[in-house]
């Protein structure tokens, strides 16, 4: 679908008052100032000039927030240039964990901890169960990506992880079935219990909101998480998608997407947001929402994650620690040779800019700032 309409757009026309009646905090602020002046005047502006010819362009400067919308496709292609040289040829798997929304409320008021929780939790299940000799038997490796919206926007915290679908096991490198890694239910069950025991765990480091406040007794907490051990924690696991070059590509999308992409959104006007969703409860069919717009920035800054928090992580075979001598040894052990060829074609995606008028690839780049009141 084609069409005009962005986020900027919404904070533009909206966001004055919507500002009026909402508190933000301060990396909210930041986030709703740097979209609203993103490539506009307010911004700054840089100048690009050839090497050689002296041909010089200018433009205005991108926020390049991690929330903003039009600022992830450099700092993607970036990020994919850089891990597409710990490739595997192996199999990779896809795997979704997510808690129950009765925790809401409270991960709000605790983002940091709670969302290092929930990935601590998630890393230490899958490693758990691929180094049991009932499923793999091996160390493997772990990309994981947290997201906290669905996709109608609103507030739902979860982790997508990429797994290789072999590991280490003394210096072997075992393979997995490719359709197959672990069952899914084995995982559900420990994924809940890490991720509630240490949940108990931090109790003393939680701040409660007045809602909640109740929970600061211990006892009370948990006979609040008693009834989350009957449930279901929603997990799931895809089977490889193509190749080790496919299934980069795929990471990258899912460690750039922001809560709502620009292309999504049909209609902005008379106070009204109208967007397109999918609804995963009706097989995935995507459907048209329509928001209030002071409810669609509400859900759309609830997603501005804590300062400095990182999003993405690596476990396992890819522990950032001994990466690199580690993803040698599997590449001797896999007898796969080096993605010479595909790295090559990203790092040409990646930096390919040319002057129009001589060809040449070498510029000088320059920025110039506003000056701060």
């Amino acid at each position: 679908m084609t069409n005009n309409y962005t986020i900027q757009d919404i904070f533009t026309m909206y966001g004055p008052d919507y500002i009026k009646t909402h508190k933000l905090s301060n990396e909210q602020w930041k986030v709703y100032n740097q979209i609203r002046k993103c490539k506009k005047e307010e911004a700054g502006f840089h100048t690009i000039t050839c090497k050689d010819c002296g041909k010089t362009i200018t433009g205005f400067n991108s926020c390049r927030n991690r929330h903003c919308p039009m600022c992830q496709s450099y700092a993607r292609e970036k990020w994919i240039d850089n891990e597409s040289s710990y490739l595997l040829n192996c199999p990779y798997f896809h795997i979704v964990t997510t808690i129950p929304s009765e925790l809401n409320e409270l991960t709000l008021y605790n983002e940091k901890l709670i969302y290092n929780v929930l990935f601590k939790a998630t890393s230490e299940s899958i490693l758990e169960l691929s180094k049991d000799p009932k499923w793999l038997g091996a160390k493997v490796g772990i990309t994981s990506i947290l997201h906290t919206w669905g996709s109608n926007i609103d507030f739902h915290p979860h982790i997508h992880s990429i797994v290789t679908g072999g590991g280490l096991n003394n210096n072997k490198w075992i393979e997995s079935n490719d359709k197959y890694l672990f069952k899914v239910q084995v995982l559900s069950s420990l994924f809940k219990g890490k991720f509630l025991g240490m949940l108990k765990h931090i109790h003393n480091d939680l701040t409660f909101p007045n809602s909640l406040s109740y929970l600061k007794d211990f006892k009370k907490f948990n006979d609040f998480l008693r009834p989350l051990y009957n449930k279901t924690f929603i997990t799931y696991i895809e089977p490889p998608k193509g190749s080790a070059e496919n299934v980069i590509e795929y990471l990258g999308r899912y460690a750039f997407r922001v809560a709502i992409s620009n292309e999504r959104i049909i209609d902005i006007s008379n106070g009204i947001i109208t967007f397109e969703y999918k609804d995963y409860k009706d097989n995935g069919k995507i459907k048209v929402m329509k928001l209030t717009a002071e409810e669609f920035i509400r859900r759309f800054l609830l997603h501005v994650l804590p300062k400095n928090f990182t999003k993405i992580k690596h476990y396992g075979l890819l522990a950032n620690r001994n990466k690199k001598t580690t993803i040698k040894l599997c590449r001797i052990l896999i007898g796969q040779k080096i993605f010479s060829d595909f790295t090559t074609l990203r790092k040409r995606k990646l930096h390919k800019f040319i002057c129009d008028d001589c060809g040449n690839e070498e510029f000088i780049y320059k920025f110039f700032y506003p000056l701060r009141a």
